[in-house]
């Protein structure tokens, strides 16, 4: 209904206005004019339709119409028809080049306003040719097209606006909604890593050194060690995992494999210089260790590659091994969940990976994150509009003031340096609404106190008093300073009173010009008669302050409400934000809170006594320890409502012995 409602309105509003008007009062219209009309009205109303959709295609569209020849018939229309029934064909136009701008980046809209001005351009003159009329009207036009222009801005942003607080709140309850599902598998993937990659490594060492008791009796010592200090840290792993406070820093990747190579694996790295974005290294960190903790349980003693490298807006990390000692695999060890976790790291950033087999024997393991330096693939740019939305009033204030100075200076015989003057004094008083959104006290104050460089001119005798009116006009600057000053002041109770400044202020400068201008009638005193010229003065001023406080309070009131509506309005789109985020934050809570009662049981109390059958020198019962640590944290992982992913091809292993790894 949107889109077909307002161009049906414009439609049958212009042709109830004339030929309907016309027809009621008994005029006499020819048949071609008439339909000339109505075809060109009905077709604009259609082409709005899609302002929507395609808005730079509807304006041309228009523009097109518009100027299209119809010499006979559009004579016969200006003959009978009135001159504002004419007008009223440019409703369309306008509500066309609001779309463009509301829909349409601001290069694409100045461009094509330019383009439809030209047009009109040629085409008045062509009909009409080149005078004062001409360029007057361009003026008058291009100035409607600017204020439109700069409306359909605020609207686009505006919308843009609601769009993105709804994608927000969207976004915020759908994390809500999953919060508690996202912290299971990320509580999964930490605790499986974390636990697997410590307890693995001892139970090979512990039962190699076991194994190798009679021929390596110096094992045994640096198995128990290990056990120990290995022990400890898996303890101290799981309970910052369930910590309130976030999670280290991942260690670097040449630290990890220096940990693999005291475990006997051969890796080698390739990792250049530099540091990754905290997410990604967190992310590339897990999934190395958790590819070479699959080395060390399937291919034992093989060679391992691990690199980092940064093509264009990604980096790659690449973990591949030779496959190995295939006798030597640690059967039984696995999940199942291991290429699961993995590829959540990398999907959570947008990114991908890759798992499987090589061609000439081992395994390859490949993940690709988007943005490794934390910077957007393509430039920013900043962005026209709102320099454009700030400009726009200041231009406005000084239009008029502008016109008048250079009519002025045509007719009324003002001289260059006193039109120069007057010129930046007006430019002066303009000049700080350009801030009037991040200070609007400091720019109503200066927009007040540069409003008496009028008067100040006129008493001071640089400008002649019959010149006094032309500063009258700048009061719009003071108009727009209010309504700033309403809508981005506080406190709001306390911004009424700028209404009550300004109008005493304009009181007391209008009675100024007033009455050094000779033009001006009645029986006030002469100016520079003493103190009856000031009491006369002081008294008719703050009488014209009484008068004009209404004004200016009609123009603080706008401000004021749409202040308050945008403070409304976001306290309710990120009150809602905020509440979704909270209840989000809270599932998690629950989650974790969850999995810390289920790591009190079995999983904490198996892992405690690793480190403690180690100190004791009981090899045995380190390996049974960290067996029944590992059984616990697969059943606690089951326990925490995953269902459980398919069992990679590489993890489909048979139960069977240890062998030892040197």
């Amino acid at each position: 209904m949107g889109r077909w409602l307002v161009p049906a309105l414009i439609a049958v509003a212009q042709l109830a206005w004339w030929p309907g008007a016309g027809l009621l009062r008994g005029t006499e219209i020819p048949p071609a004019a008439a339909a000339v009309w109505g075809v060109t009205v009905v077709a604009g109303a259609a082409a709005l339709c899609w302002r929507r959709h395609r808005p730079v295609l509807v304006l041309v569209a228009l523009t097109v119409l518009a100027a299209l020849p119809f010499p006979d018939a559009w004579d016969e229309l200006g003959t009978f028809a009135p001159g504002d029934a004419m007008l009223s064909g440019v409703v369309p136009h306008f509500v066309a080049v609001f779309s463009v701008a509301a829909r349409c980046a601001w290069r694409t809209t100045a461009l094509v306003l330019g383009g439809v001005l030209t047009v009109i351009a040629v085409v008045m003159a062509m009909q009409d040719g080149v005078d004062p009329a001409w360029a007057a009207v361009l003026v008058m036009l291009a100035g409607c097209y600017g204020l439109i222009a700069v409306a359909g801005r605020r609207r686009g942003r505006w919308v843009r606006e609601r769009t993105a607080a709804a994608e927000r709140l969207a976004e915020a309850r759908q994390a809500g909604r999953e919060a508690a599902g996202v912290e299971r598998r990320r509580l999964a993937r930490e605790l499986h890593d974390l636990t697997a990659h410590h307890l693995t490594s001892i139970v090979l060492n512990a039962s190699a050194a076991g194994m190798l008791a009679g021929e390596r009796p110096e094992l045994r010592a640096e198995a128990l060690d290990f056990a120990v200090r290995t022990g400890r840290e898996t303890l101290d792993s799981l309970h910052r995992l369930v910590d309130v406070l976030p999670l280290e820093a991942a260690p670097d990747l040449d630290v990890l494999a220096e940990e693999f190579r005291q475990l006997g694996q051969q890796v080698h790295t390739d990792v250049p210089a530099g540091e990754l974005p905290p997410a990604v290294a967190s992310a590339a960190y897990g999934i190395a260790r958790e590819a070479l903790t699959n080395t060390l349980r399937y291919a034992p003693g093989g060679r391992v590659r691990l690199a980092l490298e940064y093509a264009g807006d990604e980096a790659r990390l690449t973990v591949e091994d030779d496959g190995g000692d295939a006798r030597a695999a640690a059967r039984g060890l696995g999940g199942g969940r291991g290429l699961t976790g993995m590829r959540e790291r990398a999907h959570a950033l947008g990114g991908r990976l890759v798992a499987g087999p090589r061609p000439e024997g081992g395994w390859r393991v490949h993940a690709v994150f988007p943005s490794p330096a934390g910077e957007p693939s393509q430039p920013v740019r900043r962005r026209a509009t709102p320099a454009l939305l700030r400009l726009g009033p200041v231009l406005f204030a000084l239009v008029f003031p502008m016109l008048q100075t250079g009519v002025a200076a045509v007719d009324d015989g003002l001289g260059p340096a006193t039109a120069a003057t007057i010129l930046a004094a007006q430019i002066a008083h303009a000049g700080p609404l350009w801030w009037r959104r991040a200070h609007p006290w400091t720019v109503f104050t200066a927009v007040l106190l540069t409003a008496w460089l009028g008067p100040a001119l006129i008493l001071t005798g640089v400008v002649p008093g019959e010149f006094g009116w032309m500063f009258a006009t700048a009061v719009v600057a003071d108009l727009l300073a209010l309504y700033a000053l309403g809508s981005w002041a506080g406190p709001p109770a306390l911004t009424w009173l700028g209404a009550a400044a300004a109008a005493v202020v304009w009181g007391l400068g209008l009675v100024t010009l007033a009455l050094h201008d000779p033009n001006v009638p009645g029986d006030m005193p002469a100016a520079g008669d003493g103190p009856a010229w000031v009491m006369a003065g002081g008294f008719v001023g703050l009488l014209a302050a009484c008068v004009l406080f209404v004004p200016m309070f009609l123009c603080w009131l706008p401000g004021y409400a749409a202040g308050r509506r945008r403070i409304r309005r976001h306290a309710r789109e990120e009150g809602a934000v905020e509440v979704a985020l909270a209840r989000a934050a809270e599932l998690t809570r629950d989650e974790r809170d969850r999995l810390a009662a289920g790591l009190r049981g079995d999983v904490l109390r198996h892992a405690a006594e690793v480190p403690a059958a180690a100190e004791r020198g009981d090899l045995g019962a380190v390996v049974v320890a960290a067996r029944q640590s590992l059984a616990a944290m697969r059943a606690l992982l089951d326990g925490l409502g995953r269902v459980a992913p398919p069992v990679a091809e590489r993890d489909q292993v048979s139960p069977g012995a240890i062998r030892p790894l040197l």
